[in-house]
C-alpha cells in the first residue's frame, strides 16, 4: 500500500523535484554526441531517459573538453516521442551521431573534473542535469579521455572581457600552465582562422546561440482572486464521494465514472463546479500544510475533466478558466505534468463555440505562462475535429498573432515562452496562411527559439510532411483516463 501512495505523490512533484528523486530511475534510452566534438573541444552531449508511458526526460549539456568543462545544460521533461525527435532532428541539423551512456558519462563528468582543476565549476543548471545523469562512482566503468591542448587547460573565448572572468582563475590554479585564444583576436591562431573564413563557430559564440539565449523576462504573476465559496452543498453526495477519495487521485476507474455520469448531468455540472471553486479557495493563497500532509486526492484534475462531458461554455468554462488562473504552486501541485491531458480537451469541447472566451482569457494580463499555453492548443484542436472551420480560426490566431506582436515586449500578456507555444500550434496545423504574422511575430526577436525553433525551422514543419503529435489528446473521457492511469499511474 505505501509503494501506491509513494506513485501517486511522485505524480505531482514539480519537474526539477521529479528529476532530482526519480530521474536515476528512468531507463536510459539514447545519448548523442556532436560530429566534431573531439576535433572542436565543445559540443553538445545529449542524454535521454524513458518514462513508463512513453515520453522522455532529455538532459543536454554544452560541453568544452578543453577548458571550462560544462558550460550550459538544460532539461526537456516529459517529452512526447515527436516532440523529442524533433530535438535530435534539430542538432542533427549541426551533426551529431549516437555514443553508449558509458561514454556520454564519462564525457561530461571528466570535463567537469577537470575544469574544477582550474577552479571552475559547472553551469548552475547541472545542480539539476546531473540527477539525468547516473551517479558518478565506481559503477559507471571509468574510460578516460583526453582534455585541455597539448597538455594544457586551453581557453577558448569570445572576447577580452569574458576572458577577465576566467584568465585570473586560472593564473590562481595553474599558475602559467594553460593557454587561451579570444575569438576578438582569430589570426592569433591558425584554430580560429578557419572559423573566421566561415563565420564564427556556433559553440562558441553560445549568448547567442537559439538554444541558450535569453529572450526577455518572464511574466510576473499578478492575479488578484475573487472570494472562492467557503461552504458548498452537493446535489450529488456521491459524487464527493468519488472525487474526494485518495484512491482516485490519479484518475477515475470506469466504473466510478459510470457511476457519476449517470447522475443528471445538469446537477453534476453545478456540484463540480462547486468542489473546483472550493478547492481553489482552500489553496490559493498557498497550500496549507494540513492540505500537503493529507494523501493527495487529484479532485480538482478529476473535476475539470468531467465538465468535459456535463460542463457548459458560459459557468463551467469559467471554472476552468479560474483553475488556469491560479499560480504556478497552485498548478503545480493540483494537476502537476498532466496539464496537456486535464486541460486541452476539456477547453476544446467547452470552447470550442466561445473561441471570444478563449480570446479574452489569453488577453488577461499576469498569469502564469503555461496556463496559457494550453489554451492555443485547444484552439487548434478544434481545426482538426471540425476541418471546416479552418478559416474562421486561423483568423482567430491571426487577432492573437498581433496581439502576441504588440505585447510581446510588455511580457505581462506575452512572454517569450507564450509567444514560442503559439508558434507551435500554429505549426501543428501547418498554418502557413498565417506565415507574414508568424514573421512579425519572430521578428521582435523576443520568441523563445529554444521552445519552438527558428522561422526557418517553424516554416519547413509547415510546408512538410508528417502529423503532429498534438491531435493525440483524447476526448473520449473514459479513454482519457486510462491515458492518465497509463501515463502516471
Amino acid at each position: 500500500m505505501a509503494k501506491k501512495k509513494k506513485q501517486r505523490q511522485q505524480t505531482f512533484l514539480s519537474p526539477e523535484q521529479y528529476i532530482k528523486q526519480n530521474a536515476r530511475k528512468l531507463k536510459i534510452k539514447a545519448c548523442h554526441i556532436t560530429d566534431n566534438y573531439e576535433e572542436k573541444g565543445i559540443g553538445y552531449i545529449i542524454v535521454a531517459r524513458e518514462h513508463t508511458g512513453g515520453r522522455v526526460t532529455v538532459g543536454i549539456y554544452l560541453t568544452d573538453k578543453f577548458c571550462l568543462g560544462v558550460m550550459d545544460t538544460f532539461y526537456n521533461f516529459r517529452m512526447e516521442d515527436q516532440e523529442y525527435s524533433e530535438l535530435l532532428d534539430r542538432f542533427g541539423r549541426i551533426g551529431i551521431k549516437e555514443i553508449s551512456y558509458n561514454e556520454a558519462h564519462n564525457r561530461i563528468f571528466g570535463a567537469v573534473e577537470f575544469a574544477e582543476e582550474a577552479g571552475i565549476a559547472p553551469h548552475r543548471n547541472f545542480a539539476i542535469t546531473q540527477y539525468i545523469l547516473e551517479e558518478d562512482n565506481d559503477k559507471i566503468p571509468l574510460t578516460e579521455y583526453e582534455y585541455g591542448k597539448d597538455g594544457m587547460h586551453f581557453l577558448m573565448v569570445d572576447n577580452h572581457q569574458e576572458a577577465s572572468k576566467y584568465i585570473p582563475l586560472l593564473q590562481k590554479n595553474l599558475g602559467e600552465k594553460f593557454d587561451y585564444a579570444i575569438a576578438e583576436d582569430l589570426d592569433k591562431y591558425d584554430l580560429m582562422k578557419d572559423e573566421k573564413e566561415d563565420g564564427f563557430d556556433e559553440y562558441n559564440d553560445i549568448e547567442n546561440h537559439p538554444m541558450f539565449k535569453s529572450y526577455g523576462p518572464s511574466t510576473v504573476y499578478t492575479y488578484k482572486h475573487p472570494e472562492y465559496p467557503k461552504e458548498i452543498t452537493l446535489d450529488n453526495p456521491i459524487v464527493e464521494k468519488i472525487l474526494c477519495d485518495t484512491a482516485n487521485s490519479i484518475c477515475l476507474k470506469r466504473k466510478d465514472t459510470e457511476m457519476l455520469l449517470a447522475q443528471p448531468h445538469d446537477s453534476l455540472r453545478r456540484d463540480l463546479e462547486q468542489l473546483i471553486l472550493y478547492n481553489i479557495g482552500i489553496g490559493c493563497d498557498g497550500i496549507p500544510d494540513d492540505v500537503i500532509a493529507k494523501e493527495f486526492n487529484g479532485v480538482i484534475g478529476n473535476a475539470v475533466m468531467l465538465l468535459a462531458e456535463v460542463g457548459n461554455a458560459d459557468s463551467s468554462l469559467d471554472a476552468v478558466f479560474e483553475v488556469l488562473r491560479q499560480s504556478e504552486d497552485f498548478i503545480d501541485y493540483h494537476i502537476g505534468d498532466g496539464g496537456t491531458e486535464t486541460f486541452v480537451p476539456t477547453l476544446y469541447k467547452l470552447g470550442r463555440n466561445r473561441t471570444d472566451k478563449l480570446m479574452a482569457f489569453m488577453k488577461e494580463e499576469g498569469l502564469y505562462t503555461f496556463a496559457k499555453c494550453y489554451v492555443p492548443e485547444a484552439a487548434a484542436f478544434i481545426v482538426h475535429e471540425h476541418p471546416e472551420r479552418r478559416e474562421e480560426i486561423i483568423e482567430w490566431f491571426r487577432e492573437l498573432l498581433l496581439f502576441a506582436t504588440e505585447k510581446l515586449p510588455e511580457t505581462q500578456f506575452v512572454d517569450n515562452t507564450l509567444a514560442a507555444s503559439i508558434i507551435c500550434a500554429l505549426a501543428d496545423i501547418k498554418a502557413i496562411e498565417l506565415q507574414p504574422e508568424i514573421k512579425a511575430l519572430f521578428d521582435t526577436g523576443l520568441v523563445d527559439l529554444g521552445y519552438c525553433g527558428t522561422y526557418q525551422d517553424v516554416i519547413k514543419d509547415m510546408t512538410g510532411s508528417g502529423n503532429s503529435h498534438l491531435y493525440e489528446h483524447l476526448t473520449d473521457i473514459y479513454k482519457r483516463f486510462e491515458d492518465m492511469k497509463k501515463r502516471f499511474g
